[in-house]
């Protein structure tokens, strides 16, 4: 096995580090710059906070910062149920997050997906749907935009197809021609197009008042996707720990991952080389051999989380550990 670089920070972070962490404004932020960014200078209503727990989960479940998904929230409905104006008009988009009906398909395959139930339009009204999908979008987009938070906003005002074809036509300055994506929008007979300022007006609703405990995995400077649980930094006694889906970050490492239900174990092949753990247990055995895990492995939305140290130890990489972005960098 390769050394193992920095083991305590690699996975072992101090809880005054976390602390610093969360203190601060969207960490895992790269890419464009946020300099004249407002932040933080307008207040969330009461409606927004009453769904702090939802955003909450749904922010450590998907790799999103629940405090954006409150400054999203904010600014699209204000905490509302919107679905019909005054006057009977329908709204183009429905619910606290503002889902539109363009996205029918997609909506209810991520119901289907995550409940066994394809979800209608009309569930875009009810908050535990449309918070965790929205999420979803969300942490799709980051890593379309490489964590650029600033992109993956406008995004979900502008949509990826208007906002990529900004981007590719201006590159760097994509801010300032966002104005004109009325221009860069197919069959669109009106002047104007979104919002060209929903950067600026969801990051003046940004606060840290919710913990964010996520962080983020590149493998080989590439960013890794889970499906349906990202990393979390879990407290123990005093010492926080990158807890990991044993299956994405396994299988992203071309290793092969088998679930025995009745035993509660976890087997993870790569090459020669075997590891098994069990549910709630902090033994595991590499090639038979036992070690002790930091914490135990654990079930989360019906994902095995582990230790990320050891499952590093066991399959040869190097890790490192980005404060500053909340990231974890391996190197196969």
């Amino acid at each position: 096995m390769k050394k193992f670089i920095g083991m305590a920070l690699a996975a072992v972070i101090s809880a005054s580090s976390f602390t610093a962490l969360a203190a601060g404004a969207i960490p895992d932020h790269q890419g464009t710059s946020m300099d004249g960014i407002e932040i933080g200078t307008a207040q969330l209503n009461s409606a927004v906070k009453s769904y702090y727990d939802l955003f909450e989960q749904a922010g450590d479940q998907y790799g999103v910062d629940p405090n954006l998904l409150a400054a999203i929230c904010m600014q699209e409905s204000s905490g509302r149920n919107l679905s019909y104006r005054d006057d009977g008009s329908e709204y183009p988009a429905w619910g606290i997050m503002q889902i539109e009906n363009t996205l029918e398909k997609s909506f209810a395959k991520f119901g289907e997906d995550t409940t066994g139930e394809k979800w209608t339009l009309q569930d875009r009204l009810d908050p535990t749907k449309a918070v965790p999908f929205a999420a979803y979008l969300i942490s799709q987009s980051l890593i379309r935009y490489d964590c650029d938070y600033m992109k993956m906003i406008q995004s979900y005002n502008f949509g990826q197809t208007v906002l990529d074809r900004i981007i590719a036509a201006k590159g760097d300055d994509w801010l300032s021609e966002r104005v004109n994506a009325a221009q860069y929008a197919t069959n669109w007979p009106y002047n104007t197009y979104g919002d060209a300022q929903y950067i600026e007006h969801v990051m003046r609703y940004y606060h840290n008042d919710i913990d964010y405990i996520g962080a983020k995995v590149r493998i080989d400077g590439k960013l890794l996707a889970f499906d349906d649980q990202y990393p979390l930094l879990k407290t123990i006694e005093g010492e926080t720990y990158t807890m990991i889906p044993v299956r994405g970050i396994s299988e992203a490492l071309n290793a092969k991952v088998d679930w025995d239900g009745d035993k509660q174990e976890i087997t993870v092949k790569k090459g020669g080389d075997k590891v098994v753990m069990y549910l709630d247990s902090d033994v595991a055995y590499i090639n038979d051999t036992p070690i002790t895990l930091d914490a135990p492995a654990t079930l989360m939305n019906n994902r095995t989380m582990v230790p990320l140290r050891f499952v590093m130890e066991a399959f040869n990489v190097t890790v490192d550990w980005n404060g500053d972005t909340r990231t974890v960098e391996i190197t196969k």
